[in-house]
């Protein structure tokens, strides 16, 4: 099994540089044929689809034309219908087709179409242009027609000639008469032959196929060259993508090859006559669509063969310059096989020793010659092998330290005994030092005389490094222990003390010598011993580090706070000892005790403010409360303090106050209003953030929140607010009140581009009024003005007077101009019925300027002026009236 093995590898191995160029060129070759013939292929795709494009853009035009005469042939039925119906069944078709006719305005009159008037009981009553068919009384499109189903034109495609095949294509449509009953019917017939037989229409082949298929019954017309195809047996199907282009439509026919579409291959395509259950198909020969694609196909396969001539041809030539470049190869390497073959054994035994060996020469002729040496020894010393063999060890290596050491090799030659040199300084050529561990050996020749000196060394440069390397550590590390500021102790399984540091010695004032030993615990307070005592217990229990806090006693009598951890040394899972440190907590012990003073003192001073103050960290989550803050929550049940800000006041609140949140913790100091209810009582807070900055003075690790109820503040505010806004006469809004809604009024349109009115109006007569019944009757006609004007105004509008008798009013929220006009005459009218006041009549009209506005960009003085303007306008028209502004859509 071995030998077949080993044979079959020769054999491969002699095929392989014989069959790698051809196998190289049969695969280039496959690929470029593969290339080219996919190449090809989506050519021929390409060709073929932009001829069903072609055939498809004939057949849309031969489906518009078809289209288009029978709509005209519809139209022509209807027109007929209404002329029938309008003159009570009096028209005739001579009176319709005569030339310049009614027929003439829809159909042109080379058609001559075969028509007929068709009577009630199906008989044909009068008939133009040889009409054929009789006796349609059992013809379904008649029954249709009859029975009321069918109001539109009816289309069929009835056959004519059994044995011909001739079908035409039929439109009818039913006739009524005065009292809406079944008249009869109007029919026209088209032959199908019209529409494939206009040739010069199309830009087709000499080859090239027209067909109009009826897709119900099947028939079919056609006309290849002057050859024209009835049939009943042609039928189609759309194969689809991906293997055909989408418009591509394949015709079937029972295989007679006779058949002129069956004698030469077509592309055809379709298009579908929207209205009708008609098909128009369009085939161009295949041979015509391909031509250019044939050609450029037939240029491929030249310049493929081309190629591949060459190819072939400059492999055979590669394959003959390779097999005399084998040959020169082999010739060459049997003369050098029996060279290397005996001196290839030791010198490779020696290359691959992990250690230097070199051998020098002993003889009193050559005593120092080096003849051999090894890759360690380059790779160690530096030296090649060529530059050592052959020359004195004195000569070959340079520099104050080498490998010459004339007294040990005298020592070797006089003893004839192995010279071992512990560490043997060397110098290599870029000045780096190495020491080696030296072994020299006599070789002695048939005399027993030293013929030549061995020596086998091993480099120990990297093993010194690490030795002193380790001993650096070991002072460093007790230099790093002796400078940390955490006492360290080591004990050792049966936990004593084998080695504490300065800084214990400083913490516990007990010097190392005493730590020693069980001397460590000695400081402890004798109140803490148990603490200690027991943590030991459970360290060597459970094998887990644990941390206490303890008093010490210092040799100066102050007692120190310390906190002690202790951990195990686990090797291999069993504990071999234990490392432990010291932390001096003294001062830090006195400082947490200070501040939680100072926090007491603060949540006392916090306690008695009636103010409500907390504090909320980076994370949202409340930190502080004081005894205000916690009254407010803890009423309702709700612990504020490790809750965040969503929590405690819901989802549908916090997206008012998340705002003012992100703000303060970007550093921003915040004071703003907030409005609640509290036992169904509505309040108003106010509310102050203030950032807290953290340790490095710029980040921000939370705010402070403060809250105080102004609502009887803010009442207060508003009350006073309100009497300066009333006017004290009429008890309506005053000038200052008035602005200020005009100036709310008109930002709430820009927002939401809502449209408003402006109303200004004054008493015409009222100066009259006044001086002749005095002040008093002034003053009550301006009350009672007021009142109706409030009676005629809606609840939401703002009414105001401006002084004297000038009155303005806000209409806000209005669907169209109109509403405001139908209020202004309103007021107008209400204001010429007379006024009763204190037994005196008063006969007065009002005059109005209206003005609109939506998000125009005038300020509320401009919209006060052009209702002015507009009263003015009114004023001037004879009084008693109202004008009006234009408004843009």
């Amino acid at each position: 099994m071995i030998s077949k093995l080993r044979t079959t590898r020769h054999l491969l191995h002699r095929l392989y540089p014989v069959t790698l160029l051809p196998a190289f060129a049969l695969v280039l070759l496959l690929a470029l044929w593969s290339a080219v013939f996919y190449h090809i292929d989506q050519e021929r795709q390409t060709a073929v689809k932009d001829a069903v494009f072609n055939s498809q853009s004939l057949a849309r035009t031969l489906s518009d034309h078809i289209s288009y005469i029978l709509r005209q042939t519809d139209h022509a039925t209807q027109l007929f219908k209404l002329k029938y119906e309008e003159t009570g069944g009096a028209l005739r078709l001579d009176e319709f087709t005569r030339r310049g006719g009614l027929l003439d305005s829809v159909l042109p009159s080379r058609l001559n179409l075969p028509i007929a008037l068709i009577g009630t009981d199906g008989s044909v009553i009068d008939s133009a242009n040889a009409y054929m068919p009789a006796g349609l009384a059992h013809e379904t499109f008649f029954k249709t027609l009859r029975s009321g189903q069918a109001e539109g034109p009816l289309f069929d495609t009835p056959v004519m000639e059994a044995d011909s095949k001739k079908w035409l294509i039929r439109i009818s449509r039913r006739l009524n008469d005065a009292r809406g009953q079944f008249a009869g019917a109007i029919v026209i017939m088209l032959d199908p032959t019209y529409f494939v037989d206009d040739y010069d229409r199309l830009n087709v082949d000499e080859d090239g196929a027209l067909m109009l298929i009826a897709r119900d019954s099947g028939l079919a017309v056609g006309r290849i060259g002057e050859k024209l195809i009835v049939s009943d047996k042609i039928d189609f199907f759309v194969p689809g993508e991906p293997q055909y282009p989408a418009d591509q439509v394949l015709i079937t026919q029972p295989p007679d090859r006779s058949d002129p579409l069956r004698q030469i291959e077509r592309i055809y395509s379709y298009r579908d006559l929207p209205r009708y259950p008609l098909l128009a198909v369009v085939g161009v020969t295949r041979q015509v669509a391909l031509a250019k694609f044939e050609q450029r196909r037939y240029a491929y396969f030249i310049a493929l063969l081309v190629f591949t001539a060459l190819i072939i041809g400059f492999i055979a030539l590669l394959m003959r310059q390779s097999r005399r470049l084998q040959d020169s190869m082999r010739e060459v390497r049997q003369a050098g096989q029996e060279v290397r073959h005996n001196h290839s054994f030791l010198q490779s035994l020696i290359d691959h020793l992990p250690v230097l060996v070199y051998v020098k020469s002993a003889r009193p002729e050559d005593f120092g010659r080096m003849v051999v040496w090894n890759k360690a020894a380059e790779r160690v010393t530096g030296y090649n092998a060529g530059d050592v063999i052959g020359k004195h060890d004195d000569l070959a290596f340079a520099g104050a330290f080498s490998l010459d050491d004339s007294d040990d090799d005298r020592r070797l030659l006089a003893e004839q005994r192995v010279i071992d040199s512990p560490e043997k300084p060397f110098m290599r050529p870029d000045g780096t030092l190495r020491h080696l561990h030296t072994v020299s050996v006599p070789v002695l020749d048939d005399e027993q005389q030293t013929e030549y000196i061995l020596c086998i060394a091993e480099d120990v440069s990297q093993r010194r490094l690490q030795e002193l390397a380790l001993r650096q550590n070991q002072a460093e590390l007790a230099a790093v222990n002796d400078a940390s500021p955490l006492g360290l102790v080591r004990l050792d399984q049966e936990c004593e003390c084998t080695y504490v540091n300065r800084t214990f010695e400083l913490i516990t004032g007990l010097p190392r010598a005493d730590a020693l030993g069980a001397g460590w615990m000695s400081p402890v307070h004798p109140d803490d011993d148990c603490i200690l005592m027991a943590a030991l217990e459970q360290l060597g229990r459970t094998r887990q580090p644990f941390q206490v806090t303890l008093r010490c006693l210092h040799r100066d009598a102050k007692v120190v706070w310390v906190s002690l951890k202790i951990a195990a040394i686990l090797i291999d899972g069993r504990i071999e000892g234990y490392v432990g440190s010291l932390d001096d907590i003294t001062t830090l012990r006195e400082s947490e005790v200070a501040l939680l003073e100072s926090e007491a003192r603060l949540r006392t001073i916090a306690n008695t403010l009636p103010t409500m103050v907390a504090y909320v960290d980076a994370d949202q989550i409340y930190r502080f409360q004081n005894l205000a803050y916690e009254r407010e929550f803890s009423l309702t049940g709700i612990h504020v303090l490790g809750r965040t800000v969503r929590e405690i006041v819901g989802d549908i609140r916090y997206p008012v106050l998340e705002q003012y949140i992100l703000r303060v913790l970007k550093g921003e100091t915040l004071s703003f209003e907030e409005e609640d209810q509290k036992d169904g009582i509505e309040r108003c807070m106010e509310v102050i953030y203030i950032p807290q900055t953290g340790e490095d003075g710029r980040s921000v690790v939370g705010f402070h929140a403060m809250r105080q109820d102004i609502t009887a503040q803010k009442r207060e505010k508003q009350r006073l607010l309100k009497l300066t806004q009333v006017d004290a006469l009429t008890g309506l809004t005053n000038r200052a009140g008035f602005l200020q809604k005009l100036s709310d009024a008109m930002l709430a349109c820009q927002e939401t581009r809502g449209l408003m009115a402006v109303m200004y109006m004054d008493i015409d007569r009222f100066k009259p009024v006044n001086d002749t019944y005095g002040h008093g009757v002034g003053d009550a006609l301006l009350r009672a003005f007021s009142n109706r004007l409030t009676q005629a105004m809606r609840a939401s509008d703002t009414i105001a007077r401006l002084g004297g008798d000038e009155f303005t009013i806000i209409m806000e929220k209005i669907g169209k101009p109109e509403d405001a006009a139908v209020l202004a005459a309103k007021i107008v009218s209400a204001m010429q019925a007379p006024f009763e006041l204190d037994g005196v009549s008063v006969d007065i009209s009002a005059s109005i300027g209206l003005a609109f506005y939506r998000d125009e960009a005038i300020s509320p003085a401009a919209l006060l002026k052009q209702a002015d303007v507009l009263l003015y306008q009114a004023k001037q028209a004879g009084r008693n009236t109202y004008r009006s502004s234009e408004i843009a859509l």
